[in-house]
């Protein structure tokens, strides 16, 4: 009856914190929003924007239409206005590069650069996680240093030399993988793996020091003299509690992955949202490039959403408390 009790207590007070986190994100999308669209218009006038885009030899006729097509004659609180009515209408704009809709563009390039990011993601979780494991239950040993030295090595490697050497080694002189466009799934085993080696090192050293500090505690080392098996004590009680502060870093780290899969796209030519954000910004498409910066933001705040809601899962104490903003 008491354990009933208790897990039904638990389970409140989860909805309440999630719910509470959830009304929280309303600011923070607030921000996000007048963030990306400032961002392309600050310190740059509409005049600007309109000969960048029409070109030099534009007229003073042609620069006014345009102004008036795309409402760059009205002020930047209506703009701001006539976009957010917008967003909530679903209507993204139209890319002044392509002369499609934004919604249009973003969801044909989304899908490709998720499956990158996704397979990124469980590469560098998997390996991350396993080599700093490794390296802290062979603390001060070959194996640690070697798990030291190759994070430390990825961490420093820039990625668009991983990505030319990767592809020079694997592609081009063993045939093994395809190293440029995209027509399957195998194109993106290569470039997830140049995405994923950075974000494993780090992983990798946070979980190696966050387990060094675990398994020197009191209740390890009960666990330890209960006879409990050694695989039982490194994970459940000891990588459980290891995980929290590597699920933060992964979760501020989900924005990082666009930023990485914006170079490895272009290295890899491959036809994703990085691909899309660059080319819009090289021809200041702003309608194009403030939603994707958008739509980056949200993902961000969810991912971060996402960790706080797995903190409870992870630790179910922590949502009896106050948890700190990641």
């Amino acid at each position: 009856m008491l354990d009933k009790f208790l897990a039904r207590y638990i389970e409140s007070k989860r909805k309440r914190f999630i719910m509470k986190r959830l009304i929280n994100l309303f600011p923070i999308l607030f921000v996000a929003t007048l963030v990306a669209f400032l961002m392309m218009r600050v310190g740059r006038g509409p005049h600007y924007i309109a000969r960048h885009v029409l070109g030099v030899y534009a007229t003073e006729e042609m620069i006014e239409a345009f102004l008036v097509e795309h409402g760059l004659h009205r002020p930047l609180h209506q703009q701001y206005t006539d976009w957010i009515i917008g967003l909530f209408r679903g209507d993204l704009g139209t890319s002044l590069r392509f002369g499609n809709p934004v919604g249009e563009l973003i969801m044909n390039r989304i899908p490709i650069t998720f499956q990158l990011m996704g397979l990124a993601l469980s590469i560098s979780i998997i390996l991350g996680i396993t080599g700093g494991v490794i390296g802290a239950l062979y603390h001060n040993t070959w194996v640690d240093y070697v798990t030291e030295i190759q994070a430390l090595f990825w961490i420093s490697a820039p990625s668009f030399w991983v990505g030319v050497m990767f592809s020079l080694i694997f592609g081009l002189r063993l045939g093994l993988l395809p190293t440029s466009g995209y027509n399957g799934f195998e194109y993106l085993i290569l470039p997830a793996v140049v995405l994923g080696l950075r974000l494993q090192a780090i992983i990798a050293r946070l979980t190696r020091s966050s387990m060094l500090s675990v398994l020197n505690k009191e209740y390890i080392k009960t666990a330890k003299t209960k006879g409990l098996k050694r695989r039982i004590v490194i994970i459940k009680h000891g990588l459980r509690n290891a995980l929290i502060p590597v699920l933060t870093i992964i979760a501020m780290r989900i924005p990082w992955l666009f930023g990485g899969a914006m170079v490895t796209e272009q290295v890899f030519n491959i036809p994703g949202m990085g691909r899309l954000i660059y080319t819009g910004a090289m021809n200041f498409d702003f309608i194009l490039v403030q939603s994707s910066i958008l739509l980056i933001s949200m993902i961000a705040v969810f991912a971060n959403l996402t960790a706080d809601i797995l903190y409870t899962f992870v630790d179910p104490r922590i949502d009896l408390e106050e948890t700190p903003e990641t």
